[in-house]
């Protein structure tokens, strides 16, 4: 599982190879498909969403990762999803143990490079990390997070229109920089509630929400910010 492209950089300012791999979703106040999948500006020009990673297995060294254990992220930006613009915090399963509390900070606070890290470019303000109940779930219909007192969401697969029967609609590679490229599902919020996650409440349920399976890796350097290539 470890990702032998680590430079030396990385190895010499001890940041272990890592790898997650899971599921991941969101729930956000666009109109369904929404325009951030495409790199335009949100549907109201503005974004507030929950986003969750479900960690299905990983490791950040020898610290292995398996269980469910899952991280969400309640955030908040104005403008296009590729500038610099993000407010957002942390929940991470209180499940976890304390060196897998210390690794997931870790790689989602990025400070252990790869994908995450290239959020660097994108964020204003980090609004802290806290460990909590939550009930986490996904499945090909049914996107689940759960934290008392803090987030009701439920998504799923939208069918409308023209979608064939027992297919979905998916996109492939949208430029989504919480994950690494791949096919994307659309769907619908069938609930976003936040309620005092970090001083944010709204209720966005029936807007859009998105699938998008993940495998994430360090400390490579990974940035969606790629420079123009001569013609």
């Amino acid at each position: 599982m470890p990702d032998a492209s680590a430079t030396t950089g990385d190895r010499a300012a001890g940041i272990p190879d890592w790898r997650l791999t899971g599921d991941w979703w969101d729930l956000c106040n666009c109109a369904i498909g929404c325009p951030c999948n495409f790199g335009s500006n949100p549907t109201y020009g503005f974004c507030e969403g929950v986003l969750t990673w479900l960690i299905r297995d990983g490791n950040y060294g020898t610290v292995r990762f398996r269980g469910d254990l899952a991280v969400v992220l309640i955030i908040h930006f104005e403008g296009n999803v590729l500038e610099k613009n993000r407010e957002f915090g942390f929940l991470i399963d209180e499940r976890a143990d304390s060196a897998q509390r210390d690794a997931l900070s870790k790689i989602f606070t990025r400070q252990a490079g790869g994908a995450i890290a290239a959020w660097r470019d994108l964020t204003i303000s980090l609004d802290g990390v806290e460990f909590v109940p939550m009930k986490v779930t996904h499945d090909a219909e049914t996107w689940r997070v759960e934290v008392p007192g803090l987030v009701d969401g439920l998504g799923g697969p939208f069918r409308k229109y023209m979608v064939p029967e027992n297919d979905t609609c998916r996109i492939y590679n949208a430029p989504r920089p919480e994950v690494v490229p791949g096919f994307l599902t659309v769907g619908q919020a069938k609930r976003n509630i936040v309620t005092g996650a970090f001083g944010r409440k709204w209720d966005w349920s029936k807007r859009s929400s998105k699938h998008i399976a993940f495998d994430l890796r360090g400390p490579k350097t990974f940035t969606w910010r790629q420079p123009l290539k001569a013609e």
